[in-house]
Formats: structure tokens, sequence, C-alpha cells
């Protein structure tokens, strides 16, 4: 069993409900979508580094689980998988292997954070498995890529009613909060709601009168908090 690993490190969880927890990421190589692309307008993935699948090294799960404890050898870190995307092809198999072993190691010696964080784009489906917590994109139409989001995915969380679990949006525009509204009452969704704005395109300040006005349920400002510590850096 393989998976394609661009970078294995230990830093703080930067966003959503988990802001600020010591946290090992593994960061799969490989996505299919290019967020935000256009004629006019740039990519606004913070991770292009690792959209390729060649951008990451060939890796087995007792390798990448030899990482993790050389990093965390009390296994006391959460552990966040992320991209890339760590759902697509071989990673999903990979990624399914680690999180179930992290989680009976942890369930066994009583140590925190069994479930394994997962940052997924919306792309592809999700599992009702309890050694999974998500963070689920829907990406929105300033993105150019919601004709690729799984509208299955809103029926599993509902059934995973996890409290952990979360979905983000990442706004480029009025029209994408506008929509993120459509989504949440068709949708009829009641998980955690993650609102992000596209660095450069949308101010922060804006989208929270927005929020403001709105007050989607369950839904909160989630801005980047290792770019404030560190800048748009790697491996922090």
């Amino acid at each position: 069993m393989f998976g394609k690993i661009h970078e294995v490190y230990s830093s703080i969880s930067g966003e959503g409900i988990s802001q600020g927890i010591p946290t090992v990421f593994i960061r799969f190589a490989g996505c299919s979508l290019r967020c935000g692309k256009t004629e006019t307008r740039a990519l606004w993935c913070d991770t292009a580094y690792a959209l390729g699948p060649n951008q990451g090294e060939e890796k087995t799960l007792d390798s990448v689980w030899n990482d993790l404890e050389k990093l965390d050898p009390r296994h006391g870190y959460q552990v966040l998988l992320t991209g890339g995307e760590p759902l697509e092809g071989k990673n999903r198999d990979l990624s399914v292997a680690l999180a179930k072993r992290i989680y009976e190691h942890r369930m066994n010696f009583g140590r925190p954070y069994p479930a394994s964080r997962v940052e997924t784009n919306g792309s592809e489906r999700i599992t009702e498995d309890s050694f999974f917590i998500f963070t689920m994109d829907y990406k929105l139409p300033g993105s150019g890529m919601e004709n690729r989001m799984d509208q299955e995915n809103f029926r599993i969380l509902e059934k995973r009613h996890n409290s952990l679990d979360e979905i983000k949006f990442v706004v480029r525009d009025r029209i994408d909060f506008e929509r993120s509204i459509e989504v949440i009452r068709e949708q009829k969704i009641q998980t955690n709601i993650l609102y992000s704005p596209v660095h450069g395109e949308v101010d922060a300040k804006e989208l929270v009168e927005w929020i403001k006005v709105d007050n989607p349920p369950k839904c909160r400002l989630s801005l980047q908090i290792h770019k404030v510590l560190w800048g748009n850096q790697k491996g922090v």
C-alpha cells in the first residue's frame, strides 16, 4: 500500500474549531481540482506546491507511521491529513489504513485525539468511519469547481452527526456568500460551518458584516492563524 506524501511536520492547527491545537500534518500530494483559476483570475490554492502527484514521495503505511512517531513519540498531538487531496486515488487507501492504526493505538493506550482530522476538497466521497473527523470544503461559484462537489457528502455528514465535523466555505465575493446561504438552506446543514475569505479578493471585515446579517447556524469566521504567526511559509 502506497500513497504520495509531500511533507510531514508538526505545528499548530491554523484553522477551524481545532485552531491552536498542537498537530502533526501529513500532507498528501495530488489534487484534481484547480480552484479559482480562470482566464483573468489566479489559482488561489494555498498549497499549489502539492497539487501534482509527482510533487510527493511514494510512501508506505509503516514509513508514514515512523514519521509520525518521530515527531510525536507520545502520541499526544492531533493528526491532520491534508493535501493535495488525502481521499483521491491511492491516497485514500493509505489515509484509511493510517487513520485506523492511529485510532486503534490511541484508544488502546488512552491517548488524546484518536480520530484523525481530514481536510478534503468536497469532490471525494467521505465516510461514516469513526476514525475520521472531516473538514470538508464546499467549492462555491468563484472557485469554478462547484460542479465537482459530491452532494451525497451532505447526507453522510448528517448520518455521522459528529460534533467536530466542519463544512468550510471559501468566499471570493458577495455572489459566493449568497450561494453559501442557499446551500445551507437547501441542504438543511446542521454541521459546524467555517467561512474563510480568499486572500486579496474579499476583506475579512466585510465578510464578517455579511455573516452578522445572515447568521447561519453554527457558523464562525476562520482565519489562518499560521499565516499571522509565520507568514505564507511551508511546514509551519
